[in-house]
């Protein structure tokens, strides 16, 4: 099976790509840092799973909105559209052209006035471009309650997510190379607060994302 699972939201997506049995990770970071900046501490995640062979990194400025409410919406649809396309095409790239799967969560209505708004619109032009390259049919959507539910429990918190990865075992995949690096490097990685660091948390969901995708169709 070769499957797609995406954690889609503004600042920091990541996916996840299964195929022939290879795993490939990628996260897009939007950020006011530079990609030397953000690379710069040698016990953090952008440096030290930038030695991964299987994992990739996208970095897009972000800027400041203007102040000016019609302007404002425009340059956001610009955004949006940047980072969907950047996203995409690396899911693409390297998933080429042989049929996939893609799944990702539903909406998380948590999420409170112009913020849902946002997520809802740039997830919209997600989704049209999934449809137009795989088809309706070969994409899913799942509430985040049966992902978690899947990996750990209904109301897992980040870090249980994080544990329950490293603690995964698979056969004939490459799936050890990131549950390795996550073993190696939980204590650095998760606060006192049991706060992941940026983008591995994304870079988890995604993750659990195919496997909870790759469960269903089995």
């Amino acid at each position: 099976m070769n499957l797609v699972g995406i954690d889609f939201s503004i600042n920091s997506p990541s996916f996840c790509c299964l195929k022939d049995n290879n795993y490939v990770w990628g996260s897009l970071t939007r950020s006011d840092r530079t990609e030397d900046s953000l690379k710069k501490n040698s016990k953090k995640p952008f440096f030290v799973l930038g030695d991964m062979e299987n994992l990739r990194f996208i970095f897009l400025n972000k800027k400041e909105l203007p102040s000016e409410y019609s302007e404002r919406e425009r340059i956001k649809i610009e955004y949006f559209l940047e980072i969907v396309d950047n996203l995409w095409e690396a899911i693409v790239n390297e998933m080429g052209d042989e049929p996939f799967r893609v799944a990702m969560e539903g909406l998380s209505f948590s999420s409170n006035g112009n913020s849902l708004v946002d997520i809802a619109m740039a997830t919209a032009l997600l989704r049209e471009r999934i449809i137009n390259k795989i088809g309706v049919e070969n994409f899913h959507v799942f509430s985040p309650t049966s992902i978690k539910k899947f990996a750990v429990k209904g109301n897992a918190k980040k870090d249980e997510l994080y544990y329950a990865l490293v603690d995964l075992k698979e056969e004939g995949t490459n799936m050890n190379e990131l549950t390795q690096v996550l073993a190696e490097n939980q204590e650095e990685w998760i606060t006192p607060k049991k706060v992941i660091n940026k983008p591995v948390d994304d870079i988890v969901d995604a993750t659990w994302i195919l496997l909870f995708l790759k469960n269903n169709l089995k």
